[in-house]
C-alpha cells in the first residue's frame, strides 16, 4: 500500500481552500491548508510536504516569494503556483522563484489533479502517483 502524498495548500479564500481540499482529498491525497504565508512557512518548517500549492496573490506576501522563501529552505518539494492572473510573466516569474508548475484558476479538478500528480512523479521518493484519480 503507498502512502498519501502530503500537499500544504496555502490561499486566502476560504471557498477556495475548501473546494480544492475536498477535491485533493477525494482523490487520495492528504491535505493541510492556511490562510497566510506566514502560516504555510510554519507549516512548512513544522511538518513534511510532498509538494506545496500555493496562491499566486496572498495578503502578506505573493505566492511568488513564499516560494522564494520555501526554497532557500526546501530545494526539492515539487511547488505549484496557482492563480487568475496568468500572464506569460506571471508563469515566468513563477518559474524563477523555483517553481514547478503554474496552474490558471479558476481550474477544472481533473486538470488540478493532472498537474499535481505530474509534478509529483518528478519528485524523489514518490511512487505511483500515477493512481490518484481525477
Amino acid at each position: 500500500m503507498s502512502k498519501k502524498p502530503h500537499i500544504l495548500f496555502a490561499d486566502d479564500n476560504a471557498d477556495i481552500r475548501e473546494l480544492v481540499q475536498v477535491i485533493l482529498q477525494t482523490a487520495g491525497f492528504r491535505v493541510s491548508t492556511t490562510d497566510t504565508t506566514g502560516g504555510a512557512l510554519q507549516l512548512a518548517m513544522a511538518e513534511r510536504f510532498d509538494a506545496y500549492l500555493i496562491d499566486y496573490w496572498m495578503p502578506e506576501i505573493t505566492g511568488i516569494e513564499l516560494c522564494r522563501r520555501l526554497r532557500a529552505v526546501d530545494q526539492n518539494t515539487p511547488i505549484l503556483i496557482c492563480s487568475g492572473a496568468t500572464t506569460p510573466a506571471d508563469r515566468e516569474a513563477a518559474v524563477l522563484a523555483g517553481a514547478q508548475g503554474f496552474l490558471s484558476k479558476p481550474f477544472k479538478p481533473r486538470d488540478l489533479i493532472q498537474t499535481l500528480s505530474s509534478v509529483l512523479s518528478t519528485a524523489p521518493n514518490m511512487p505511483e502517483v500515477d493512481r490518484f484519480k481525477a
